[in-house]
């Protein structure tokens, strides 16, 4: 049975063991969006690692069976990731306040395909309503106009996943790159 947990101090090393996994993008530490691209003290490890023991809140969450961790997903408020905020391709579709994000997706290739990453996005979802978002919004790669089909081009998610747990198409900058989608989740705000 998968159970779903917050990354916390507690969990580092089994969100290293998932990062260690991780083929072409095992050095990224799940940092790659939430910096600017200038020049940073340390290593993208030693970076997540304080990230995770000095935030209030979880930053993504884990998926595990059993005991032992098998999947990944980062959530946090649109405005932690300058990278997602700049890009002409991800950045915000409108002023919208309370915008959270789910840039990046991780499940064990041996696991992949079995609904792992469609109950992740569901958790992330509910923690973002959980710390007051009006809404949550990813950036994944629809299928049908990209060629980046492979593990390190899709974990951002794909449209089908995202369309699935009731997420819309809001932006698409560019027909073959990553599709803006968003849920809302609090009714008193107009997607």
């Amino acid at each position: 049975m998968l159970e779903i947990r917050p990354l916390t101090t507690e969990r580092w090393h089994d969100f290293a063991a998932l990062c260690r996994q991780m083929g072409p993008n095992r050095s990224c530490w799940c940092m790659w969006w939430r910096e600017d691209g200038t020049k940073h003290e340390g290593t993208a490890r030693q970076r997540a690692q304080d990230l995770v023991q000095r935030s209030e809140r979880p930053i993504g969450l884990l998926a595990y069976e059993g005991d032992e961790p098998i999947g990944w997903v980062a959530v946090s408020p649109r405005e932690d990731y300058p990278r997602l905020q700049a890009a002409r391709e991800t950045g915000p579709v409108d002023e919208l306040a309370g915008v959270w994000a789910v840039p990046c997706f991780f499940v064990l290739e041996d696991r992949r395909g079995m609904g792992v990453a469609k109950e992740l996005l569901a958790a992330a979802a509910r923690l973002a309503e959980e710390h007051g978002a009006q809404a949550v919004e990813g950036v994944p790669v629809d299928p049908e106009t990209t060629r980046r089909h492979t593990a390190s081009g899709t974990y951002t998610g794909t449209t089908p996943m995202f369309l699935a747990a009731g997420f819309r198409e809001v932006a698409r900058r560019f027909p073959r790159g990553r599709v803006v989608m968003r849920r809302t989740l609090r009714r008193d705000q107009a997607p």
